[in-house]
């Protein structure tokens, strides 16, 4: 079965299981983003020359999907109703 039809399977509730889960990874992902930011402008102690970072979407969205995928996988082994 490939993603696709495992997504139409699901239910209103296994969705929204799993968004609830990319929720989490998504407020992960901004907190780890803003620790590697200040922990940059600290190294560089903030100085005027240092490369200001900001969190991008792009960014934002590959560390939400690397959170998640961890989270599932953490959730599924724990309880029965994950998907």
């Amino acid at each position: 079965m490939n993603l696709g039809h495992w997504l139409n399977s699901l239910s209103a509730v296994d969705h929204g299981i799993l968004l609830i889960i990319f929720i989490i990874g998504l407020f992960f992902s901004h907190t780890t983003i803003k620790a590697f930011i200040e922990f940059y402008d600290k190294k560089k102690k903030h100085q005027k020359s240092r490369i200001r970072f900001r969190v991008t979407p792009a960014s934002l969205v590959i560390f939400a999907f690397i959170y998640s995928l961890i989270i599932y996988n953490i959730f599924k082994s724990m309880f029965d109703f994950i998907p």
